[in-house]
């Protein structure tokens, strides 16, 4: 099975040239302020129209309306008939015998969408975890994986992933955990010994512009 994931597109998706295959995993932030409905259905509407034949989408922390409204914004995710797009919040799903389950929490951060209250709080959340998950969704990293702000135009800042994530993690051992929401984390960790691929699939810098339209990553299973 190919995938090919993106993140922190921030209504910038148009610009994006992806090669197709299997499955598309966006991994949250395709909103800016995330109150503007239309960047819902106008998101929804190109993800569809990529050459793949399952789409997989978890929200982020821009993403305020899936929190907010969450059935306003799930009615307009699903405008475009046949071309599901499966919405993961706390939740799985199973394509050709693989398990993808996604979730949008990150640590508390001015008080954005889906934000965790201290360590004690993500690990109940975390918990939630199924140990037969292949692929995990989360918009944040976890801790010491693609977590740091490292470009050189932004403020060079330490860990910013979820330690409680890591720690479930190495319990669970899911193939690939795939995320976004530090944007200069972007990249991939295979191998070092770890049961699974990290990757981190931010597609903006840390001054939201493209470095490559291609930014995409693409890896199979």
């Amino acid at each position: 099975m190919n995938l090919t994931f993106i993140s922190d597109t921030h209504t910038r998706h148009r610009e994006m040239q992806l090669p197709g295959g299997d499955v598309l995993v966006h991994c949250g932030d395709f909103m800016n302020a995330g109150h503007v409905a239309h960047d819902i259905s106008d998101f929804a509407s190109w993800m569809v129209s990529q050459d793949y034949k399952h789409f997989i989408l978890v929200a982020g922390n821009h993403d305020r309306m899936f929190q907010e409204y969450p059935e306003m914004a799930l009615e307009l995710l699903d405008l475009y008939g046949d071309q599901k797009i499966n919405y993961l919040q706390d939740s799985s799903v199973t394509i050709e015998g693989t398990k993808f389950y996604g979730s949008p929490w990150t640590p508390y951060f001015c008080n954005w969408a889906f934000q965790l209250y201290g360590d004690d709080a993500a690990a109940e959340k975390w918990e939630e975890i199924p140990m037969d998950t292949d692929v995990l969704i989360t918009h944040g990293p976890a801790f010491g994986y693609l977590d740091s702000i490292t470009q050189v135009s932004a403020k060079p800042q330490g860990n910013l992933g979820c330690q409680p994530l890591r720690e479930r993690i190495e319990v669970v051992n899911p193939k690939i955990h795939a995320c976004g929401h530090i944007h200069s984390g972007q990249g991939v960790l295979d191998g070092y010994g770890e049961v699974t691929t990290h990757i981190n699939a931010a597609c903006l810098g840390e001054d939201y512009g493209y470095s490559n339209p291609k930014d995409f990553i693409e890896w199979e299973i």
